[in-house]
């Protein structure tokens, strides 16, 4: 398995195969933040694990060659975070992100470039959030027969608050796409949580949904559960499990929520 394991800004460990390059700009532009670069050739796993210990800035740009795949699995935890991700695919190209994070505060901008024919991104994102997050996702469809599905699933508890923007972009022209966002916070504090999903789409040749939904488990699901025998601590831990784990593949991540759903409710 290639890895890549950062600490605050500063790459610590890389272990990969020649199908991958990194590069690494260090204070780069202006604005002191630390850049890497991945440049993906052929079919590749890839984990990233980031541990943010301080106050960090960072940029990832990641660019898919024609005809590749790239399963992504990215581990975050820690204190404070500005991070900003960057994914371009050209031609037949396909991204799958799995996604786990446990920090303090994060604000996060993704960016999906769809710029080659067929390109498909599916992202599938998990948090438990302690405290303020902010997420802005901008996905642009720029060529035909594109596909993105962009799942978030959270959890706040204590102070958190979660913040998701979501937005699909398909111009004029670019016909045969498939635009999908399904974004749901389980907030289980009387603190505000906001989902605000965007559609532009100018093009009538596209299939475009999105749902949103912030609240806490309803009252079936409790319900069913407790006439089953099984108390509401370990209801809500079970449907917390299961909301957090769905659809995630990679053992390392599940072993990584199953830690900090067992730390929350123990």
């Amino acid at each position: 398995m290639n890895k890549i394991k950062i600490v605050n800004d500063n790459l610590e460990t890389i272990n990969i195969n020649k199908d991958i390059s990194v590069e690494y700009y260090e204070q780069n532009c202006l604005f002191g933040i630390n850049e890497i670069k991945l440049s993906i050739t052929k079919d590749s796993d890839l984990d990233i694990e980031i541990n943010l210990k301080k106050e960090t800035r960072l940029n990832f740009n990641i660019n898919i060659k024609d005809n590749v795949t790239l399963n992504l699995n990215i581990l975050t935890k820690g204190k404070v975070g500005k991070i900003k991700y960057t994914y371009n695919l050209n031609e037949n190209s396909y991204l799958s992100v799995f996604k786990f994070q446990n920090i303090d505060t994060i604000k996060e901008m993704v960016t999906v470039n769809l710029n080659g024919l067929n390109s498909k991104v599916d992202y599938n994102f998990k948090t438990i959030s302690n405290n303020k997050e902010t997420y802005d996702y901008n996905i642009f469809h720029n060529n035909k027969n594109t596909i993105s599905n962009i799942k978030n699933n959270g959890v706040c508890i204590d102070n958190g608050e979660i913040i998701y923007q979501v937005s699909s972009f398909v111009p004029k022209d670019i016909i045969n796409c498939i635009v999908n966002q399904n974004n749901r916070i389980i907030n289980l504090t009387d603190n505000k949580c906001e989902i605000k999903p965007n559609l532009y789409i100018d093009t009538n040749d596209v299939e475009a949904n999105h749902s949103a939904l912030i609240g806490k488990f309803s009252d079936e699901e409790i319900f069913y559960m407790q006439s089953r025998g099984i108390d509401y601590y370990t209801t809500l831990k079970l449907l917390i499990t299961g909301f957090l784990t769905s659809d995630m593949k990679n053992k390392k991540i599940l072993k990584e929520i199953n830690k900090n759903i067992d730390l929350y409710w123990r």
